[in-house]
């Protein structure tokens, strides 16, 4: 069992208000359960975040590593308009 220990801390109205809510309305038994659900929920949160740094860091680090030549903005720029032209034509004989 864990020890507890008695500590002030400075809320807004609304904050606290909001707290006393949960626990008025039986969403908490208490206070304290409220304050641990949001701090478990951040931390939850945070891992989250943390997971999805380290897929784009991979993503990005695979993408550096490609062997594959890498293409000049005039070759994109190219490539974009082709499809473009070819979409829009496409769409005019599904039109007709």
């Amino acid at each position: 069992m864990t020890g507890t220990s008695r500590t002030t801390i400075t809320l807004r109205n609304e904050t606290l208000d909001a707290v006393h809510d949960l626990v008025d309305v039986g969403d908490f038994a208490s206070a304290d359960d409220a304050v641990l659900a949001a701090i478990d929920a951040w931390r939850e949160t945070r891992e989250d975040q943390g997971q999805r740094l380290q897929l784009i860091r991979e993503k990005v680090r695979h993408a550096i590593d490609d062997p594959r030549p890498d293409f000049s903005i005039d070759e994109i720029d190219a490539a974009l308009d082709l499809m473009m032209r070819e979409a829009k034509s496409e769409a005019g004989r599904a039109a007709g």
